[in-house]
């Protein structure tokens, strides 16, 4: 049902709240950096910005309008989640493979959003196995280079964190694309 969201409905605090705090905690990991930090803190305040611009356009539809406010806050956590992995392996070859890992999680997905909604929606009818396969010889390959990396760091348990995080954030690339998808959409995709 869509109905008119009020601003004490419209998440727009909390969700600001929440990506605050995980934007503190992606700065501290493996250690705090003050640059960092205020890379977060002002990425949060854009998407607090775009949260309010959403709501102000799309307030009578409801759907749409979380929609899009889950598709920024999923967003900016994935860049949150994935920094802490990036900082550790600054320029070496685990960094440059998670680098393209980020970007075919990133660009990839939009192409196959349909596939990825009803995948979602219907995780029988779907062809979403192609794009499962090459997730996981991403992560496969990713996992491999991580690991022979975390045999020389001073800070494994940074490392488990930092790729635990990283992992959720290629997960978060890959369902954005399916909150862009309009409600009328969405419902011929799982109708039709």
């Amino acid at each position: 049902m869509n109905k008119e969201v009020t601003f004490k409905e419209s998440r727009i605090i909390g969700t600001t709240i929440l990506l605050l705090g995980i934007g503190f905690l992606a700065s501290v990991i493996p250690e705090g950096n003050i640059p960092l930090l205020l890379f977060n803190i002002v990425l949060a305040f854009i998407s607090s910005a775009l949260f309010y611009y959403f709501w102000k356009t799309t307030k009578h539809q409801s759907k749409r309008y979380f929609s899009l406010l889950s598709f920024v806050m999923v967003n900016v956590l994935a860049i949150y989640l994935s920094i802490p992995l990036l900082r550790m392996y600054f320029l070496t070859v685990t960094f440059w493979i998670g680098i393209v890992m980020l970007l075919i999680m990133v660009t990839l997905p939009y192409f196959y959003s349909r596939e990825i909604a009803l995948g979602v929606q219907k995780p029988a009818k779907s062809k979403l196995g192609k794009i499962y396969s090459v997730y996981t010889v991403l992560v496969i390959v990713f996992g491999a280079t991580a690991f022979m990396g975390s045999l020389a760091t001073s800070n494994p348990d940074a490392i488990v964190l930092a790729v635990l995080a990283f992992l959720l954030a290629i997960l978060f690339f890959f369902v954005a694309p399916v909150l862009l998808i309009k409600p009328a959409e969405m419902d011929e995709i799982t109708n039709g």
